[in-house]
């Protein structure tokens, strides 16, 4: 199976199987090639020890096999947002959306904090189904070096199939984040990842997490502080692969303890269940073995090209 042809035609195609089958199915598919998995899940397992050194190996290899399940569940939420929510598609239970529509009613505009974590973007697809519209910021897709062409073109059909479901609009990075205030101003809402990382960022904070620090850009709290909206976070928890619960909570008023606060929320995510965070290919990049004994920012470098999304 080559990466092409999964992105091209494997997923967009398991993704229009009628019922829930698509996603039970997609966890022993996977979204790697035969000889790619196994290096993979040993990886992890690896990692996951190093981590994690008070469970067992037998726990590492479950976390590394649920791991790679989730993201080929995820790769075919890519390909079906109309489905979830929605008869013949995975079940959301939805807590707290009480909180975007006390906002919206107030012409509010907000920023929805995610990570990635679990199935992320079922949180804004249910607000949707809830009546919340709400808009995504991410990073380039279009003009960014390090996607193949398969890639691309899988990320502009996921983008196409979310921004129809949840009836907003996409906004990269590299576009400038002047419509972003606007909008903010303006009564809309935004979702942006809080655990995004890339190595030209700039602006990194640091926090306590998992016995070390956590470096993260700190867009969202500059964002929120210059436009003045509040913050809400949400969290996707997967009973099963098409059974989903999610969780929106408002966050403090103050942008940076409201960032500590989810990052404080991830850790204790990660802590009960490992396998559904994505960035464990990052880790030895975002974290430090040395907690930070004070939250700096690292000043952007000659040639850092971007904030973060």
């Amino acid at each position: 199976m080559t990466r092409a042809w999964s992105l091209d035609l494997l997923f967009p195609s398991l993704a229009r199987v009628p019922t829930s089958l698509p996603w039970r199915l997609a966890g022993r598919i996977g979204r790697e090639s035969a000889a790619e998995r196994e290096p993979l899940l040993r990886w992890l397992e690896g990692l996951f020890a190093r981590v994690f050194p008070g469970a067992t190996g037998a726990e590492h290899a479950q976390w590394a096999t649920a791991h790679l399940a989730m993201l080929a569940q995820e790769m075919v939420d890519a390909m079906a947002f109309h489905r979830l929510g929605r008869w013949g598609g995975p079940v959301i239970d939805l807590q707290g959306a009480e909180h975007a529509k006390r906002l919206a009613r107030q012409g509010k505009g907000f920023i929805l904090v995610l990570n990635h974590y679990d199935r992320l973007l079922t949180a804004p697809v249910a607000l949707a189904r809830a009546g919340i519209a709400t808009n995504v910021l991410t990073m380039p897709v279009l003009d960014n070096p390090e996607l193949q062409a398969a890639q691309r073109r899988f990320l502009l059909r996921k983008i196409q199939g979310y921004t129809a479901v949840t009836g907003g609009t996409w906004h990269t990075t590299s576009d400038g984040l002047r419509p972003v205030h606007e909008s903010l101003r303006a009564g809309q809402g935004w979702v942006i990842l809080a655990d995004a990382w890339r190595p030209e960022f700039g602006r990194l904070r640091g926090h306590p997490f998992l016995g070390g620090g956590l470096s993260l850009p700190t867009g969202i709290e500059r964002l929120a502080q210059s436009t003045g909206v509040p913050l809400l976070h949400a969290v996707t928890c997967s009973r099963s692969p098409d059974h989903l619960d999610v969780l929106v909570e408002p966050l403090p008023d103050n942008p940076r303890q409201a960032i500590d606060a989810v990052v404080q929320r991830l850790e204790q995510d990660v802590r009960a269940r490992p396998w559904a965070w994505w960035q464990w290919g990052l880790w030895d990049q975002m974290w430090q073995q040395q907690a930070p004994e004070s939250e700096v920012e690292r000043k952007p470098k000659l040639g850092d090209k971007h904030d973060q999304d």
